[in-house]
């Protein structure tokens, strides 16, 4: 049972608007609700019950705290300017629903293991939505990144599709590299008569020509469609939020890495594991291999083409982070991104002893890679590197 100081009366209390617990809005009503209905059924309901009730309140406070995640501490003068005064309610009542929430998932977690229901589904969405109320809460770690613009169409064509299939910025890539070696008309020509394509051949090759970043999300199709018939593209993978949780890595008491079935990490020395940090530092990683017969697994598959906090490839050994660096093509993290996402893992208490950070920079266009003790490089990612390739 959640603790007393969540009871309605005094959670209403403790988030009025001055004396009047009634003047509370709409917002407000989204987690006064499910958390009336709390106490009223708490008494009385069984195992499943119970669940879908603390499962609302966790919906609810997150659904609060997304709503006002861009909204200033600080109070607004007359002309609508920023003050230097703190917005005492709004800081209060977040701080409130933060609490409600990280509580409501405590006695969750609580509740599913009294009842030998926590399977490894549900430990991986307790881990995701925990970090959620985290970020939500209070400030964020860093600045996001996005994707490329050489990339970013995967995204929108994933969203025009309902969400059923992404087309590959990789796959784009190799295609259009592909066709800028068909200097010859004709051999676009000859591609179009064999395949029957309904395709402008002047078109194709002034669009070959272009810079892949400038491409538009006709070109980008283009490419696609030709791609899949040469056999050099085909879909990414895009993962819905519930697929996630399987790639989830999960900081335990000792700083080790662990999977949402609880067992340590070891990545495969013979595979290249890729990383994304998600905008509430939520981590995964897996193996680059493709699922359910897409052509790629790309960083931007584990979130679905959205911004991160930093993106790239890593070596877990028996849990313990080894390596990790900003290597991604399609998000291109800087320095910073990447500081940002040690930064959490060392706010989450993860191992850093034998972590060497990777950090990849390109002066004068080069690629040259960092090398930095993970506790320098938190300390100071500005820092000498103690080995440069």
């Amino acid at each position: 049972m959640l603790p007393d100081k969540h009871r309605f009366d005094a959670f209403a209390l403790r988030t009025a608007t001055g004396s009047k617990v009634k003047a509370r809005g709409t917002n407000m009503a989204k987690v006064d609700e499910p958390l009336q209905a709390y106490w009223l059924d708490i008494g009385t309901t069984d195992a499943p019950g119970e669940i879908g009730l603390l499962t609302n309140l966790v919906v609810a406070c997150l659904g609060w705290l997304k709503t006002k995640k861009d909204k200033s501490e600080f109070k607004k003068n007359f002309f609508g300017m920023e003050t230097n005064y703190f917005n005492t309610l709004f800081r209060t009542r977040r701080a409130a629903i933060q609490e409600l929430g990280n509580d409501a998932l405590n006695e969750l977690d609580a509740c599913l293991r009294r009842h030998g229901l926590l399977d490894s589904d549900r430990w991986g969405k307790i881990n995701f939505d925990r970090k959620k109320l985290r970020t939500l809460g209070g400030p964020r770690t860093g600045t996001l990144k996005s994707m490329g613009h050489d990339y970013r169409h995967e995204r929108t064509t994933y969203l025009s599709s309902g969400k059923t299939k992404a087309i590959s910025g990789s796959g784009v890539h190799s295609t259009h590299g592909s066709l800028q070696t068909w200097t010859r008309p004709d051999m676009l020509k000859e591609f179009v008569s064999i395949h029957g394509r309904d395709l402008s051949v002047s078109k194709a090759v002034k669009v070959a020509k272009k810079d892949v970043h400038t491409l538009t999300q006709q070109d980008f199709q283009m490419f696609d469609e030709i791609g899949r018939v040469l056999g050099t593209t085909g879909d990414v993978n895009y993962l819905k939020k519930g697929d996630r949780y399987k790639y989830i890595a999960i900081v335990d008491g000792h700083g080790a890495l662990r999977d949402y079935n609880d067992a340590l990490i070891t990545t495969n020395d013979n595979k290249v594991t890729a990383y994304a940090m998600d905008e509430y530092g939520n981590f995964f990683c897996k193996d680059a291999d493709p699922l359910n017969g897409a052509y790629y697994f790309n960083h931007s598959s584990f979130n679905a083409g959205k911004d991160v906090i930093s993106a790239g490839t890593l070596t877990i050994t028996a849990g313990i982070l080894k390596v990790i660096d900003n290597n991604s093509g399609h998000y291109k993290p800087t320095r910073e991104n990447l500081h940002s996402c040690i930064t959490v893992l060392a706010q989450d208490n993860c191992d850093l002893t034998q972590a060497v950070v990777n950090l990849y920079v390109f002066p004068g266009g080069v690629k040259t890679e960092h090398r930095f003790h993970a506790a320098a490089f938190l300390a100071n990612p500005n820092s000498a590197p103690f080995l440069v390739t």
